[in-house]
């Protein structure tokens, strides 16, 4: 699992000058990508169903506390055991992600592309995760900041793609945001949160590939 971190440690690798050429590219694939995939069309409606919504302000520490890294796994295995067999697909697709050389915003097609493939069995994964985070309290906001911590503890990649957003920008034919890669090369956070994290490891490294793709 090191060893993928470190290979993934790259994030949106352009220059300047060719930022916004690769971003009007991206723009148009993605757009192309998501026309017709009427299952993932349901996202932005599951994600409003989210009890508990709106901003979350994170504690001033920055540490997640013991009961969020709970209900963080108690989600991710509610979604896994939805999931069953087609969670093993999920992380196939992100090692395979992982396994490139280079990553950068010209890579967003292919990430969505992952996204169309895998559409019934994510949507299906993010109707347990949504009635999983109302079970536990947890807003999205909440959520994908205590996942950040938690992972970047562990020195493991994430990526942020709001493609319930993705969608809903594409159907008013605005540009969509661009995935933005969390990478780290090794463990960051403070040493009270790594030591929090560390015990479960086996459990969390289990459900990488679910993180990576926002589950």
């Amino acid at each position: 699992m090191k060893k993928l971190a470190v290979g993934c440690a790259v994030i949106l690798g352009v220059g300047a000058a060719g930022a916004a050429a690769a971003s009007y590219y991206a723009y148009h694939k993605v757009t192309s990508a998501f026309a017709g995939f009427a299952e993932l069309g349901t996202l932005p409606e599951l994600e409003r169903s989210v009890r508990k919504q709106g901003h979350y302000a994170p504690p001033a520490s920055g540490e997640p506390s013991p009961a969020q890294l709970q209900r963080l796994l108690q989600v991710q295995q509610a979604v896994r055991t939805r999931l069953g067999a087609r969670a093993d697909e999920i992380e196939r697709r992100y090692r395979k992600l992982l396994a490139k050389d280079s990553a950068t915003v010209v890579d967003a097609p292919e990430i969505i592309s992952a996204y169309r493939d895998l559409a019934a069995a994510y949507v299906d994964a993010k109707r347990a995760q949504v009635d999983a985070l109302n079970r536990a309290g947890f807003s999205l906001e909440e959520y994908r900041w205590t996942r950040l911590q938690v992972y970047s503890a562990l020195g493991m990649p994430l990526m942020d793609l709001d493609v319930a957003g993705m969608i809903a920008d594409v159907k008013q034919g605005r540009q969509p945001a661009m995935p933005v890669y969390r990478m780290t090369v090794g463990p960051t956070g403070s040493p009270a949160v790594q030591k929090l994290v560390e015990p479960q490891r086996k459990a969390l490294e289990a459900n990488a590939g679910l993180a990576f793709f926002g589950l």
